[in-house]
């Protein structure tokens, strides 16, 4: 495991796992799109199981745009959880209850160009509230 910014990650194959945060209390975090360790560029594919659950303070979220896979209950009770962007156009999988209780006002903004697919079938029954508002971003 180790530590790039405030986040924690761990190396899968060829690519960087995020599995949290340094401190649990941050209001904000930026998924890059890729990570140094040793000396090697890795590219951020993935965010773990768990990986920010009940994270209370969490208020805003960028997805890196390698990102394809956000784990189970990744963001799961992150009560403030208000404004998520994804900048990934490979998201592809999102596990069971990832958004599990956040905040009904929450607005997440896609690319363009994947916003059907994003809000009719990767985002749906993960959890968000039924309020959530989707926004297009270009891309």
């Amino acid at each position: 495991e180790f530590t790039y910014g405030n986040l924690r990650y761990v190396v899968s194959g060829k690519t960087a796992v995020v599995t949290g945060a340094v401190k649990k209390n941050v209001t904000k975090v930026n998924i890059p799109a890729s990570v140094k360790w040793n000396k090697t560029s890795f590219k951020v594919s993935n965010v773990s199981d768990r990986a920010f659950k009940n994270y209370k303070k969490l208020k805003n979220v960028i997805i890196g745009k390698n990102v394809s896979t956000l784990g189970k209950e990744s963001f799961s009770g992150c009560s403030k959880l208000t404004k998520v962007t994804v900048n990934s156009k490979v998201l592809k999988r999102i596990g069971k209850s990832a958004f599990n209780k956040t905040a009904k006002n929450m607005k997440l903004y896609v690319p363009k160009s994947r916003y059907v697919k994003y809000t009719k079938k990767v985002f749906k029954g993960k959890g968000l509230a039924g309020s959530v508002k989707y926004y297009k971003r270009k891309g």
